[in-house]
């Protein structure tokens, strides 16, 4: 692909490498929202998994846009290399395809049911705090974090009433997030200060915690809760350890790895309902395959466009 052109500027501003683990978020929810319910779905609902998935999407692609719009006269002096400051689309394109792709994620998820309509909105408010903000204060990370947490929470309003049987998976993917962006922070400093160091080791420790801590609703045994949390581990060690130069393999790295943390609930999951027997096997088998498709699509991908 040409990397000088219009098609790669564009796959480049909606970071298109981060886009399967938007779709695997979602899944997420839906997973949870599902097993958790009242009542027994033998067939999965595709219908409604898909069109969460594209609200998830459009409600990402349409925030990236939002932010390069937003960062254009910064971008002309720190980063001329992007698409606006080197003038192959006008300003307006972008905040018009960000409001467009923004009222298109509210919409699919309205089509769903209110709830889901709902948290798409709060995403969109978040998106818009952190692309007025992030440029002021570090404390911008916050609404970033809640744009990821709440994808899940979108896929298990589809099903569910009631918070209480998400919040664990929130939980756990805003600490990652917040994890993530405390680890590049640090990386990019000659001496980073130790506390910083101890915190982001500590988030992405606990949304291992967090994430294992969904899994009391069907209890299972210590080795399939294992399955799960050791990839997750066994990346993000992988990453911290041998990608924390430069600091761009890094946060590419843990970005991809995002699916991975959807998967230290799946894969036990999968492992349970694979030994239930009859009735579950399409179920079981897309939350075993999901989470590590997005990871090999986003590492993939960030061949064609980085993924930050």
């Amino acid at each position: 692909m040409n990397r000088s052109g219009k098609l790669h500027a564009l796959l480049s501003t909606a970071r298109v490498a981060n886009i399967p683990s938007v779709v695997s978020n979602v899944w997420l929810g839906v997973v949870i929202g599902l097993f958790f319910g009242d009542f027994v779905v033998l067939e999965i609902p595709w219908n409604i998994a898909s069109r969460l998935a594209l609200a998830g999407v459009t409600l990402y692609v349409a925030g990236n846009f939002f932010n390069d719009w937003m960062d254009r006269g910064w971008d002309a002096s720190h980063r001329p290399e992007r698409a606006l400051p080197r003038g192959l689309f006008r300003a307006g394109l972008y905040v018009s395809l960000a409001s467009a792709l923004g009222v298109l994620g509210i919409g699919l998820a309205a089509f769903v049911n209110p709830r889901c309509a709902l948290v798409a909105g709060i995403i969109a408010a978040s998106i818009c705090i952190y692309t007025l903000w992030h440029k002021r204060s570090a404390w911008a990370v916050i609404p970033m974090g809640l744009c990821r947490a709440l994808l899940p929470v979108m896929g298990y309003m589809a099903f569910q009433p009631y918070l209480d049987g998400i919040w664990p998976a929130a939980g756990g993917l805003f600490c990652y997030i917040i994890g993530l962006s405390l680890s590049a922070r640090h990386e990019s400093m000659a001496e980073p200060p130790r506390r910083v160091v101890v915190m982001a080791r500590g988030l992405l420790l606990a949304t291992a915690i967090l994430m294992a801590g969904q899994h009391k609703g069907f209890q299972p045994g210590l080795l399939m809760s294992l399955a799960g949390v050791l990839p997750y581990l066994a990346w993000t060690s992988f990453c911290l350890r041998f990608r924390k130069k430069p600091v761009s393999a890094l946060v590419s790295g843990l970005l991809a790895g995002i699916p991975w943390v959807d998967w230290i609930v799946l894969l036990p999951i999968f492992l349970s309902l694979a030994s239930d027997g009859a009735g579950w096997i399409g179920f079981a088998v897309a939350c075993f395959a999901i989470p590590p498709l997005a990871f090999v699509s986003a590492l993939l991908l960030q061949s064609l466009a980085p993924a930050t």
